[in-house]
């Protein structure tokens, strides 16, 4: 693993919010269940959830982007 590469750490970084959001989805329908005001966490989920798609979205962006700069060698 190359630390060095901006792809990695948005992987990284998606793994994170992504497990972070997963986990405010489980407290706000815990919350919401038990019949506490769950408004809190369900805007931070959505939050992360936002976050994760701008992560998403920018981890497509380089890969087009090394796509284009780096063609792939047809063997001839």
């Amino acid at each position: 693993m190359r630390w060095g590469d901006p792809l990695e750490l948005v992987d990284v970084g998606i793994g994170i919010v992504g497990f972070f959001a997963f986990a405010f989805l489980i407290v706000t329908i815990v919350t919401e269940l038990m019949g506490a005001d769950a408004l809190g966490w369900a805007l931070t989920l959505l939050a992360l959830v936002l976050l994760l798609v701008l992560l998403w979205r920018a981890r497509r962006r380089m890969i087009a982007s090394q796509q284009q700069a780096d063609p792939p060698a047809d063997g001839s």
